[in-house]
C-alpha cells in the first residue's frame, strides 16, 4: 500500500513538520507495511533552513493585486515544475491524505490556489475517490474567489472522508466549502508527539525553566489588532515578562517554531537582553530538534499553535497567546481554556500568576484526544480499503488493535 501525505511538511515553520512526522508515525503504526512519502503542495523537497521566504517580496506588492502575483506565481510553478513531479508521485497512490494544518485559509488565495492545482493533477490521474482530508484547520476568512477555488478542489479530488482538528473548523468548511456530507473532528496528530519522538530518559532540568516562543508581530497581528503600536507592545510584553520571570527565578529560553521572520525577531529581542541572561536557543533545523527544544523546558508561552500542541503531548503545561482563534479551539478543545490569554497585549502579572497555577491538569483530556486521533486514523484506512481491492489492501493493515490499551 502506498500512501502520500499532501501539506505543507517542509515548512520553515516546524509546527508543520511535526505534524506530518506524527501523521506518519500513527499510519505506521497501523499500516506497517505501507510505504509513506510526504508531497509539499509548495513545492519544497526538504528542511533547508537557509532558503529564503517570499513573504517580504509578497508583502510590498499593492494588497489588491497580491491575490493575483500569487495565483500567476504558483501557476506557472505547477506548469514548469510540479505537475509531472507530482503526477509520479502520485500515479500509484493507494491513498491520498490531505492534511493536516491549517490548509483550509485563504491569505492572498495562497493555499486555495495549491489545493486547486494540486486537485487537477489528483483527477488528471484518476485519483478522484482515493484522498482524504484529515485533522485539517479552516478559517473564516475566505475570499469569493478563495472559497470557489477550494470548492472545486475538493469536487476534483472526491474525499472519501473529512475531517478537522476542531469544532470551529468542521462548521466553516460546512458554511463556506459547502460541504453536505460528514465532517468528523479529529484532534491535531501533534499531540501523538511523545510517542512519536519518544526518549528512553526523560530530560533532566530544574524545574523552573521557562521558554517562550517568539513571534514576530507582521505574523501574529491579523485577526486581533493592527498598526505599528503592536509591534512595539509585545515586544514590550516579550521583554517584561522575561525580565519579571527572571526576577522571580525562572530561566528563560526564547525559542522559535522556525519561520524566519520569527527567528530575526527572536534574536534582535535576545540582543537588547543579553545581559539579564537570556538563553536564545538557535533555530530548530529539524521537527524533531524543536520537539527537544520543547522537551528541555518546564513551562511554555506561545502565539504559536504547535508549541503549545508539543506542550501539551509533553505534559508540559502551556499558556496561549491571542492571535488567531485556531489557538483558542485548541486551548478548548483540551479543556484548559483558564490557559488561554484572549488580550492581544497580555498583562505581565497575570501571565505569570497563571504560570503558578498552571500545573494543574495538565493533561486530563489527553488519553481520550489520543484515542479519538487514532480511532480517525484507522477509519482513514478502513475507508481506503473499502474504496479499492479489500482484499489486496486490507493485508496492508495492522489487525485487531486495541485502542483502549494502546493509550
Amino acid at each position: 500500500m502506498k500512501i502520500v501525505i499532501c501539506a505543507v511538511p517542509y515548512s520553515p515553520n516546524l509546527g508543520d513538520g511535526v505534524i506530518y512526522e506524527n501523521l506518519r508515525q500513527l499510519l505506521t503504526e497501523l499500516a506497517p507495511a505501507a510505504q509513506i512519502s510526504a508531497l509539499d503542495i509548495a513545492g519544497r523537497d526538504g528542511y533547508d533552513a537557509s532558503s529564503v521566504s517570499r513573504k517580504p517580496l509578497i508583502n510590498r506588492v499593492p494588497g489588491r493585486l497580491r491575490p493575483s502575483v500569487v495565483c500567476a506565481y504558483f501557476c506557472l510553478q505547477y506548469w514548469w515544475r510540479w505537475r509531472h513531479k507530482w503526477a509520479e508521485q502520485l500515479a500509484d497512490a493507494d491513498l491520498i491524505v490531505i492534511g493536516g494544518g491549517q490548509l483550509f485559509m485563504d491569505a492572498h488565495l495562497n493555499f486555495p490556489i495549491k489545493l486547486f492545482l494540486l486537485s487537477r493533477t489528483i483527477k488528471a490521474i484518476g485519483k478522484s475517490g482515493k484522498v482524504a482530508i484529515f485533522s485539517v484547520g479552516a478559517s473564516k476568512l475566505m475570499s469569493g474567489v478563495g472559497a470557489n477555488l477550494f470548492r472545486r478542489a475538493l469536487k476534483n479530488m472526491a474525499p472519501v472522508r473529512i475531517s478537522a482538528r476542531d469544532m470551529l473548523s468542521a462548521q466553516h468548511m460546512k458554511k463556506y466549502l459547502a460541504i453536505e456530507g460528514d465532517v468528523c473532528i479529529t484532534p491535531d496528530p501533534a499531540i501523538y508527539s511523545q510517542q512519536t519522538y519518544a526518549q528512553d530518559t526523560p530530560a533532566a532540568h530544574g524545574g523552573n525553566v521557562l521558554g517562550i516562543c517568539i513571534s514576530c508581530p507582521l505574523e501574529v497581528n491579523h485577526g486581533v489588532t493592527s498598526g505599528p503600536a503592536y509591534e512595539s507592545k509585545i515586544s514590550e510584553f516579550f521583554e517584561n515578562l522575561a525580565l519579571q520571570a527572571i526576577a522571580v527565578g525562572y530561566v528563560v529560553k526564547f525559542f522559535t517554531n522556525g519561520a524566519p521572520e520569527d527567528e530575526v525577531f527572536k534574536d534582535a529581542l535576545a540582543a537588547r537582553l543579553n545581559s539579564h541572561c537570556i538563553v536564545n536557543v538557535p533555530r530548530a533545523a529539524a521537527p524533531a530538534q524543536l520537539v527537544e527544544n520543547i522537551r528541555a523546558c518546564d513551562y511554555i508561552i506561545a502565539h504559536r499553535l504547535h508549541a503549545s500542541i508539543v506542550a501539551y503531548a509533553l505534559d508540559i503545561p502551556a499558556i496561549g497567546l491571542n492571535w488567531d482563534v485556531k489557538v483558542k479551539s485548541f486551548f478548548e478543545l483540551i479543556g484548559r481554556s483558564r490557559f488561554f490569554i484572549p488580550s492581544p497585549i497580555p498583562d505581565v502579572e497575570h501571565t505569570l500568576d497563571l504560570l503558578n497555577h498552571a500545573r494543574a491538569s495538565c493533561g486530563t483530556e489527553k488519553s481520550r484526544l489520543t484515542l479519538r486521533l487514532k480511532k480517525e486514523v484507522s477509519a482513514l484506512l478502513e475507508s481506503s480499503v473499502q474504496q479499492g481491492s479489500t482484499a489486496g489492501t486490507r493485508r496492508w493493515i495492522g489487525g485487531n488493535v486495541d485502542y483502549e490499551n494502546i493509550v
